[in-house]
């Protein structure tokens, strides 16, 4: 594998320092790479290794007795240095067979001078080798930064890229797509691609959530599966990896890993965002939808290339992701400036996994999408709880959190989702639903509109309905805050969504409870003795929903105006 070039004990050996040295035991350990060289006298000192280390020794601290040198060989064992050389001496003659044979046992080298050696001497020389074995590697690993960058500014091929990746680990690499087959450099058989495949998709694929992290899968014999995810905005696009003879990769080779992931995420975002912009048609289907111009069934159907009437209808679902910011800092003038516009191939990659096809339309601090779904049987209404639900469920909640890792912190985000449906020139209204469930989205925790329970009959309700049942229920209230300038109505919504917990209420408004006691008595003396009984509980909350649903239109009809 070309990689990290390491010193090994091996190496060391060829040294001039080494020339009177011997190795008496654990010699299938000389390949081992050697990370530092330390004196070590007392077994007591080894808590400061760190691992990796050649220890130089002349056995003063544990020559003496039987107990003593075997303890402190396998506290070294343990700590996982390298190697082991003593100084033959007045502090130790010679090696006992217990140490050879415990050194033989773990691979272990254990290696004699049979000369006296300065130890600074060694340090320094294997010291100094160390240095440039580092500085070589790094000045490798940067020209492979370099051709990789210059190679995905010429391609946005992923052969090619994994060949210049196989070209510079020499070992098996893999490609593993989410959306596509895997890449295998160099090409072997088809049995063992199937078998690596069906590794990889058990292991990473379909784990939930997928792991964003590297690391080993062991294979048969001594080798190991090593790989890398490959992300953007926080979402797992991709695994890449090759067959790795030993458990624990060297720093280089991972960052080599991260480098290569890095080009093949730049790659992945290209395609998608090119992607985006063939998809105009579609889109503007979605623009005409909004606007009320939808057209016939026969030609959404035409331009969303699904077939003929009569044929299997897939359902779709509308669905609105509303940002919005108390500073006002989300960006509005047109759609490039949307706070979506840069994830919006992250969504559609995440909605085509869970198999739905998607139309965008990004409108100020709104993203406007009609989900076609995949596989729909024909006129089956869909439960609450069926996999295409489910489905998308996981879908939209990756759409969230790649959103709010990419929008600032103080930055909300609402979801509504309308019901499933297979009339195509009903989407509008699907719209429609989406939106009633923004207005309710400080209620409830679903975004679905089937989940809106009992608030869909007040939903159904024509404006002036609305505005007499709240006058009914709230007018009074409304008439004495807009005198009197009070927030009355505002502590009947905390207190009811709390409720009825006076010391809740009291801790959300920022009021003492004798505060909040007065405004409660207020409010009983405006709206009847008995307006928080039971029966009439439920009136006011759909009153106070209805308030504000309507307050929410107008400002949106503001905005839209201006």
């Amino acid at each position: 594998m070309n990689k990290e070039p390491l010193l090994t004990i091996a190496d060391a050996l060829k040294r001039p320092l080494f020339e009177h040295a011997e190795v008496i035991a654990g010699s299938r350990g000389l390949t081992r790479p050697i990370r530092w060289v330390h004196v070590l006298e007392s077994a007591e000192n080894a808590s400061f290794l760190n691992g990796g280390e050649l220890l130089l020794s002349t056995g003063v601290g544990f020559g003496g007795s039987t107990a003593a040198r075997l303890a402190y060989l396998n506290e070294v064992i343990q700590r996982q240095a390298v190697g082991l050389c003593l100084e033959l001496g007045p502090y130790i003659g010679e090696i006992p067979q217990d140490m050879r044979e415990l050194a033989d046992r773990h691979e272990f080298p254990l290696i004699v001078f049979h000369q006296s050696v300065r130890f600074v001497d060694i340090t320094l020389d294997l010291h100094e080798n160390l240095v440039n074995c580092q500085t070589q590697a790094l000045k490798s690993l940067e020209r492979y930064a370099r051709d990789l960058q210059r190679l995905t500014l010429q391609t946005q091929s992923f052969p090619r890229i994994l060949g210049h990746f196989q070209t510079m680990v020499q070992a098996q690499t893999f490609f593993l797509s989410l959306q596509g087959p895997p890449l295998f450099s160099p090409n072997i058989s088809q049995s063992v691609q199937a078998e690596l495949t069906a590794l990889l998709h058990t292991s990473l694929l379909s784990l939930n959530p997928l792991p964003e992290s590297g690391g080993c899968l062991p294979l048969d014999g001594l080798e190991y599966l090593l790989y890398q995810p490959v992300m953007a905005m926080g979402q797992v696009l991709a695994y890449l990896g090759l067959v790795f003879r030993e458990n624990q990769p060297d720093g280089v080779l991972n960052l080599i890993l991260d480098y290569t992931g890095i080009a093949m995420a730049q790659i992945l975002l290209r395609r998608m965002f090119a992607q985006e912009r063939s998809l105009d048609n579609e889109n503007r289907l979605l623009e005409d939808i909004l606007q009320n111009r939808p057209g016939t069934e026969d030609q959404l159907r035409a331009i969303l290339g699904l077939q003929s009437r009569s044929s299997r209808r897939p359902r779709y679902r509308a669905a609105i992701l509303e940002a919005r910011s108390d500073e006002d800092r989300l960006p509005t003038t047109n759609e490039t400036d949307s706070p979506f516009h840069d994830q919006l191939p992250i969504f559609r990659f995440l909605l085509t996994r869970q198999s739905f096809r998607c139309l965008f339309s990004s409108r100020s601090h709104r993203l406007y999408f009609l989900l076609v779904e995949a596989g729909s049987a024909p006129g089956k209404r869909p439960s609450p709880h069926e996999n295409g639900r489910l489905s998308l469920e996981k879908a939209l909640n990756g759409m969230v959190e790649t959103a709010r890792r990419a929008l600032p912190p103080d930055v909300r985000l609402r979801l509504g989702v309308s019901n499933a449906s297979s009339d195509y020139t009903h989407a509008g209204q699907a719209f429609a639903e989406a939106e009633q469930v923004l207005a309710f989205a400080a209620k409830f925790t679903s975004p679905f509109f089937e989940d809106l329970g009992v608030y869909r009959l007040l939903l159904q309700s024509d404006r002036k309905t609305l505005e007499s049942f709240i006058e009914d229920y709230l007018g009074p209230l409304l008439n004495y805050d807009a005198k009197s300038g009070s927030q009355l109505l505002l502590t009947l919504r905390v207190f009811l969504e709390g409720n009825l917990s006076k010391q809740e209420a009291a801790g959300k408004l920022f009021i003492r409870r004798q505060t909040l006691y007065q405004r409660l008595d207020k409010i009983e003396k405006l709206l009847g003795n008995h307006c928080l009984t039971p029966e009439n509980r439920l009136s006011l909350e759909l009153a106070l929903r209805a308030h504000a649903w309507l307050h929410r239109k107008d400002d949106e009809t503001e905005r839209t105006s201006q």
